[in-house]
């Protein structure tokens, strides 16, 4: 909870504006029971953040709240639309000017570094700084939870969400893997676990077409639970678990990993290999540690920084991709933030992004030359070659994690 001065500090408003904000309803902060003082959530955070980001687009007030409760006003949309373009023609002319004062003045342009596209941006943003907000926006416009995520963390598009995901879709069925990592990966974070031929139950979130669910299925004689949202890649699992004999402990469900049916502590070992981005790391943790019974450890990998300096092209990309990146040791430290032990850990060898990578370009290639371009093979080349050229400043943490007997609590400086 945050106090009215640390609110008005993090949406960046004077004191006045956010209490006109709570006269007019947009929230409803709760009050300390002892003192009165107004305490903001982190809910309430993200609606100022996403009223402010829809008032910087040129909405009033009155419009900006009515957006957020999904009342779209097509006419009124479409009016800042075009005022928007107008803005940008002007903005960019004036941009050409002065790059030709720069020349002239100078001898040479101003210094600039190769850019990503930056389609998306304002996605990333609310992700960055109000991703509840984003999702509980996104359902009330009438996308459903797996919509949602795509729009979230693929598409970045609330427009055209279904040609692009069928382009995206039949490139990642053609693929191996769904994302970077090995049987050798696998095998090596299993065996960083004590007694794991104790395990009885294993939860796989994510498991794609299931390469990692069936090492581990060779690995362990334990119960694989297996869950992924998209159908033709459980299909496939089930295919490959029927033909290496693994199919009799193999549960395979078609489930959104932030709607799991399974009991409480019901669970010896999650596994997550590069899928707890789609909940946001810290959200993952929380909501899936009480799936653990007591004993249980957490396998998961994530994208993370391995400098504090990345170049710039990369540092536009996944500003976009995963606007919450962080170091490894940032979230190691939001592990342990959380309640949990690192009980081993290792970064994912470059050789096994190089392996995605190539098997992404070739799946593409081959894809395009059956249908044509689009936009989502293209975001794909982009992402192989950026990828591929700045892989040493980033990589996937791998970590072994178990609950602490009692959440660790940090001093605040």
């Amino acid at each position: 909870m945050f106090s009215i001065a640390r609110a008005c500090e993090l949406v960046g408003v004077a004191r006045s504006t956010l209490l006109y904000y709570e006269r007019i309803g947009i929230i409803s902060p709760a009050r300390h029971p002892t003192n009165g003082y107004r305490a903001y959530s982190d809910t309430d955070i993200h609606a100022l953040i996403l009223i402010r980001q829809l008032q910087k687009a040129g909405f009033s007030l009155k419009e900006a709240r009515d957006i957020m409760q999904g009342h779209l006003d097509a006419d009124l949309i479409l009016a800042r639309y075009q005022a928007l373009e107008n803005e940008i023609r002007e903005l960019m002319t004036a941009r050409e000017m002065v790059n030709a004062l720069a020349v002239h003045a100078t001898g040479s342009p101003p210094a600039t570094e190769e850019r990503l596209d930056l389609k998306g941006r304002w996605h990333a943003e609310l992700e960055k700084k109000a991703g509840k907000a984003h999702e509980q926006w996104l359902k009330r416009l009438g996308f459903d939870d797996k919509q949602q995520l795509y729009i979230r963390w693929v598409t970045r598009n609330l427009a055209d969400s279904g040609d692009y995901m069928k382009d995206f879709f039949r490139v990642f069925e053609a693929m191996k893997r769904q994302g970077p990592g090995s049987p050798a990966a696998t095998t090596k974070g299993f065996h960083l676990i004590p007694n794991n031929r104790q395990i009885k139950h294993i939860l796989e979130i994510g498991c794609g077409k299931g390469e990692s669910c069936l090492t581990l299925a060779a690995l362990s004689p334990a119960r694989i639970t297996a869950i992924d949202n998209h159908q033709p890649f459980l299909d496939a699992l089930a295919a490959d678990a029927e033909a290496s004999g693994f199919r009799d402990r193999i549960d395979i469900r078609n489930m959104s990993m932030t709607d799991m049916d399974l009991e409480p502590g019901s669970v010896d070992l999650i596994w997550s290999e590069g899928t707890a981005y789609f909940m946001g790391f810290k959200k993952a943790l929380t909501d899936w540690k009480t799936l653990l019974r007591p004993g249980g450890h957490l396998f998961v990998s994530d994208a993370v920084w391995l400098t504090d300096t990345p170049s710039a092209p990369i540092a536009d990309y996944f500003g976009i991709e995963y606007p919450g990146m962080a170091t490894a040791d940032a979230r190691k430290q939001e592990a342990r933030d959380l309640g949990y032990r690192v009980e081993g850990e290792f970064i994912l060898p470059e050789d096994d992004w190089r392996a995605f990578y190539n098997d992404m370009t070739a799946c593409v290639l081959k894809a395009e030359s059956k249908t044509g371009p689009s936009q989502a093979f293209d975001k794909m080349k982009t992402e192989t070659q950026v990828g591929l050229k700045y892989l040493k400043e980033y990589g996937y943490i791998c970590l072994l994690l178990s609950p602490a007997a009692e959440p660790i609590q940090r001093k605040n400086k």
